[in-house]
Formats: C-alpha cells, structure tokens, sequence
C-alpha cells in the first residue's frame, strides 16, 4: 500500500473523553473593551494586533464577501463580537474576527503607500477595490482612498465590542475558552488551539521536534516515512504527545487528553541545555524505532488490513525508547527479532489492544498500555 500524505490511524470511540479536570470560573478573566473601527485599524498600523499561527489563515474570504463587510459598515449594521487574548507586552492575539480584521487592513491600511511597505496580516500587497455591493453601488471599482471623507467617517466610527481575555488567565482556561468560542465553522483542533496559546519559545522548540532542518525532525520524518502531515500539525501533536509524557509521566495522566497536552506544553522548560537534552532523547527513541520496527514503526501489525500510524503506540514507544541508556539500547537492538515478535504478541493480549484502539484517552488506558509495554521492554533491557 502506498503511503499518502496523512496516515494516522482513525481513533475508534472518543479518544478525548470527558475533562475530569474542571477549572476555576473566578479564574477567568475577561474584559468587555469598546472600541470604533478606526481605533482597530491603528492598532494594526502599530502592529499592536498578532495573528497567531494556527490553522485558520487570514484572508480567506472571497473579494466579493470582503466588499459586502464593508457595505455592512457603511450602512452602520451591527457586526459580531471580536474575541482577543491579550499578552503581557500589551498586544492583543486575535481569537475570533480574524476574516473581518484582515478585511479591515486589506481594504482601509493598504491604501496608502507606509502600509504597503510593511509586512500585512492579510498578505495583501494592494487594497481592496469594492466590488458586487448590494445597496451602495455606486462605490463599485472604489478603493478607500476613493471614497467620500463623510462614508470614511462613517467606517471609521463604528462601534464594535471586543471581549478582551485578560493576560493573568491561565492557559488551561484559556484553552477552555478557545475551545468554547471555536463551534462554528471548521473547528479548531486541540494542537491549532495550543498554538495560538503558546507563541514563543514552548511551539518554537516543539517545531524543532518535526523540522527537516534538525536532526531530530529529520529522524522523526525518516521513521514515519513524512507520513504524518503537518497541514492541521498533527505533526506538532505527536510532538506535543512525546513530550508530556515524557516531563509529566503516565502517572501523572488525568482525562482528558488535550488538558494533559496542554499542561504538558507549559511544562517545556526555558534552558537551552535541557531542551537539548530532550531533543537528543527523542531523536534517540526515533533512531532506535527505525532501527528496530523500520517502516512498521508505530503500526500495529496484528488484526489490521492496513496498517497506519497509531498515535497510542507512538506515545509509548517514544517515550520508552528515550528514556534507554547507550547500554539498553544496544541490547535492545541486538534482540530486535525476538522483541518484535513478542510485541506482536503483546498486541494479542485484549486489554492492551482495547488500550491503544479504543477510548485510548481514559485514565486506565493510558496506564494500562505503559505498563504493559514497559514490562516487555524490561524483558530485554535488564
């Protein structure tokens, strides 16, 4: 079977069961901020609004859905709220509203020849010219510069309400709130939402874990065979993945999945010669993965027609592998024939099958599949 783009295995059941972790309501902090149209357009000149890097990209809407915004503006219509996340250097992290803000400096802060020469959020290098107005028609073919100073004015000072999130909020409430914001639409999904939380050195160094430009990315793409695409980053998950079980422990494990994630993404400590460390132990469980299951790393090789990549076995063997001293490693390896042929048999056993395909996220899976893992792989490493 030839490998396609993505070729992670479908999770059976609900692999992110219920939060049994609820978080403090006094904990959030919001902020309901009156601004007009033209104040927001400022804060983008100065660029004091960030877009963080998640999936949903700016400038998604057609021309046609960008002139009819602004028509909405100059007829002084209601438009929905804005969400924003407000860092601790002031800027605010747009949430929801990311179409009509890059509407806004598309058509308005590209107009003129400063804004043309700076980097735009929208990755427009010329306005926005009206077009298939519904009312005012006789804008068509007009760029803002073009139209009346009383219709500017008009744009300029509508109202709009911002629900501000406050910088003091924690991340898993902030992640809570992402999530609760996101239900229109295409969703996000946990990693996009971690992404927008974590801008900064936590999602710089977890990008280092799936680069083609470090040798641990490189490793991880050599085992799973570039199979894992990075397009919704579920490549960053299974980073993400490694990396919470690998600083917190299974032990630590409370449901549900995204929550651990998330702690363990704050968890990413800030120096260099740990992070190196981390990294090198990854790169290490990649190599020895290879080394020892070659292109059937992390697949199940029983009871299945084809064989995807399966992020539960992912999860334990990575974390297993890097946590191997040069001495185990080399018995390991030396062994590999007789170690692949019992985790084929391990995969026979129902409750460490039932771990790793269905409600993979429950409490008792999780512990259930490291452990069970964990006393094979003792079988050859003491």
């Amino acid at each position: 079977m030839a490998e396609t783009e993505d070729m992670i295995e479908p999770e059976e059941g609900n692999e992110n069961v219920k939060n049994e972790i609820p978080f403090d309501p006094n904990e959030i902090t919001i902020n309901i901020v009156p601004r007009t149209i033209g104040q927001i357009v400022d804060m983008l000149r100065y660029g004091e609004i960030l877009i963080p890097s998640y999936q949903r990209l700016p400038n998604l809407w057609s021309e046609k859905k960008k002139s009819r915004f602004i028509e909405s503006l100059m007829l002084s219509l209601p438009i929905p709220l804005f969400y924003f996340d407000e860092n601790k250097d002031k800027k605010w992290r747009v949430i929801d509203g990311l179409q009509r803000i890059s509407t806004l400096e598309h058509f308005i802060m590209l107009d003129d020849d400063e804004s043309q020469e700076k980097k735009t959020i929208s990755g427009n290098k010329q306005p926005l010219v009206l077009q298939n107005l519904e009312f005012k028609t006789e804008y068509n073919g007009k760029k803002w510069s073009d139209l009346p100073r009383y219709v500017q004015r008009r744009i300029e000072t509508n109202q709009v309400t911002i629900n501000l999130i406050g910088k003091g909020t924690p991340e898993e409430v902030k992640y809570n709130i992402f999530s609760r914001i996101n239900q229109g639409g295409e969703e996000l999904r946990g990693q996009e939402i971690r992404t927008a939380l974590f801008q900064g050195y936590r999602i710089d160094f977890i990008e280092k874990f799936v680069s083609d430009k470090t040798d641990a990315g490189k490793s991880f793409l050599k085992v799973t065979n570039n199979s894992v695409s990075s397009k919704r980053q579920d490549d960053l998950d299974f980073a993400t993945r490694f990396l919470s079980f690998y600083l917190l422990g299974y032990a630590k494990y409370e449901p549900d999945m995204d929550t651990f994630l998330t702690m363990g993404t704050k968890s990413i400590p800030t120096e260099q010669e740990q992070q190196e460390k981390i990294l090198h132990d990854f790169q290490k469980a990649m190599d020895v993965s290879y080394e020892i299951f070659g292109a059937t790393a992390f697949r199940k090789t029983e009871r299945v027609k084809f064989s995807f990549i399966n992020k539960s076995l992912f999860e334990i063997i990575s974390v297993n592998f890097a946590n191997l001293n040069q001495s185990q490693q080399e018995k390991l390896i030396q062994q590999k024939e007789n170690f692949r042929n019992d985790f084929r048999q391990l995969q026979q056993n129902d409750s460490f099958w039932y771990a790793i395909t269905t409600s993979t996220a429950s409490k008792d899976n999780v512990r259930t599949r490291h452990e069970l893992f964990s006393v094979l792989l003792n079988k050859y490493i003491v």
